[in-house]
C-alpha cells in the first residue's frame, strides 16, 4: 500500500509505503511531518493500527522523513496508545539526525519506543526482550 498526502500548497508532501516483517506491520515514511500532512498520516496509522487486529504490532520508519513537528510526533503518541490499549504497541525507527533530536528531547513525554534501525525494532520482544 502506497500513500501520498500532499499540503495545499503543493510544497510538503508525505509518502508512506506497507510492508509486513516477521509478524510487524511496517510503515515507511518519507517527505515532511507538518500540520499540513498530519491529518492523512493519522488517518494511515488509525487504519494500520485497526487492519492489525487485536494485538496491534506497528513499526513507523521514518528514516526518510526530512521533518517532523509536534503535530507529527502526537500522531505517533496517538497511535502508540491506540496501540497499547489493544494490547499492542507502535515502535519508532529513526537515524540520527534532527527528527530523532526531536524524539529524544521529548522522550519525559511519551513512551513511544525509538530505535535506531529497524533490524533493532523487530529483535524486541513486546517485554521489550531482545531476541539479537
Amino acid at each position: 500500500m502506497d500513500r501520498k498526502d500532499r499540503r495545499a500548497d503543493g510544497q510538503a508532501e508525505l509518502w508512506v509505503s506497507v510492508n509486513r516483517l516477521d509478524g510487524w506491520t511496517v510503515a515507511s515514511l518519507a517527505g515532511q511531518i507538518d500540520i499540513f500532512t498530519v491529518p492523512g498520516l493519522r488517518a494511515h496509522l488509525k487504519e494500520l493500527v485497526a487492519d492489525h487486529g487485536e494485538r496491534p504490532q506497528v513499526i513507523v520508519d521514518l528514516g526518510a522523513v526530512t521533518f517532523c513537528d509536534a503535530h507529527g510526533l502526537g500522531a505517533l503518541i496517538g497511535a502508540h496508545k491506540s496501540a497499547a490499549r489493544r494490547g499492542g504497541a507502535v515502535r519508532v525507527v529513526v537515524p540520527k539526525g534532527r527528527v530523532r533530536r526531536l524524539l529524544h528531547i521529548t522522550e519525559p513525554t511519551h513512551d513511544l519506543e525509538v530505535h535506531e534501525t529497524l533490524s533493532d525494532a523487530v529483535a524486541v520482544d513486546p517485554l521489550g526482550h531482545s531476541h539479537a
